[in-house]
């Protein structure tokens, strides 16, 4: 090789170098914001689970209401009528009217299971209603948790690291004074000990 062509296979590799050091420190920027959002979306999932939890256990007080009071059955299979047409009139479309019924018949269901929620601050995050809730967890009240998760992720936003699921359920329980803990009823704790 030539003085020449080491000169210009010098100038591409400095270039190349030049290059990637500038990508690096684009990245090096953007690092602690896309960290802040990733711990932010943390919270937002456990949220997200919770939420579907609370849904999903509604569900199945709803169900148990229906089956002991037949005549909300006719109430509720109504309204999954009624958001069928009506989603059929609107859209014109079958599987939205279908997915509005279904939405309708589900929401009835959710409502006739609605409840006073509690929440166990352990691994497992039990969502369930206040008046079922047993000794031997750390229970608190549904608001109570929303509102702390909500301080927390404020606190993701400045910059805050949270860790794995057990380092965010620590955090709820140390640092946050705005969870109201439950403790059982008392025959709650009875039926517990047994």
């Amino acid at each position: 090789m030539s003085t020449d062509d080491w000169a210009k296979a010098f100038d591409e590799l400095r270039e190349g170098l030049v290059t990637v050091e500038r990508k690096a420190n684009d990245l090096s920027v953007q690092l602690p914001s896309l960290r802040n959002t990733l711990e932010s979306l943390k919270v937002d999932i456990i949220r997200s689970k919770l939420e579907q939890e609370r849904r999903r256990v509604a569900r199945v007080r709803g169900v148990t209401v229906l089956k002991q009071h037949k005549r909300y059955l006719g109430l509720s299979l109504g309204l999954g009528i009624a958001g069928l047409v009506l989603g059929r009139a609107l859209s014109g479309d079958n599987d939205l009217a279908l997915s509005t019924g279904l939405g309708a018949f589900d929401a009835a269901l959710q409502h006739f299971g609605k409840s006073v929620w509690a929440v166990s601050l352990d691994r497992t995050m039990l969502v369930v209603p206040r008046d079922q809730i047993t000794a031997g967890r750390f229970w608190v009240t549904w608001e109570s948790l929303n509102e702390a998760m909500e301080k927390l992720q404020e606190g993701t936003v400045a910059g805050k690291r949270l860790g794995d699921l057990e380092a965010i359920v620590s955090e709820l329980k140390r640092d946050h004074p705005l969870p109201r803990y439950l403790l059982p009823s008392p025959s709650r704790r009875a039926d517990s000990q047994e």
